[in-house]
């Protein structure tokens, strides 16, 4: 028992940290430093990037997880199932719904997104959610 317990308490110290989202030495999350401008968001420039840096990593919303069943490793993969982008209109996809948090998510999302970003992806969609 106690031997289980110890091996425990190592897995919790050693494997979860690994598996968790970590600042780099400024200070910084993976996915802070990604900025949007105010219009023109391209998806392979800014969108993307911000998915695969807090999102389709980690055991979420990669191919093989799919929490949710959602991946968000591609254009093709988020744009799959009807009503989690709705090009034109942000307020009503179900994408902007979880992460501006009228709807629930399993971890704290104001923790992974800046207003800059939650900006950013909010004008994509009214833009068209273009693949561009």
């Amino acid at each position: 028992m106690r031997k289980s317990l110890m091996l425990l308490g190592l897995l919790l110290v050693v494997v979860l940290p690994a598996a968790a989202p970590s600042c780099d030495d400024d200070g910084l999350g993976p996915g802070d430093d990604v900025v949007f401008p105010e219009e023109d968001i391209s998806y392979a420039a800014h969108v993307q990037p911000y998915f695969n840096l807090r999102c389709a990593n980690y055991g979420c919303h990669e191919d093989q997880t799919r929490a949710g069943n959602l991946s968000l490793t591609s254009y093709v993969a988020l744009t799959e199932r009807p009503g989690v982008v709705i090009p034109f209109d942000a307020e009503s996809s179900l994408l902007m719904q979880k992460i501006d948090g009228r709807l629930p998510h399993p971890i704290e999302v104001p923790i992974l997104i800046n207003e800059n970003q939650l900006g950013g992806i909010r004008t994509w969609i009214n833009e068209g959610a273009k693949n561009n």
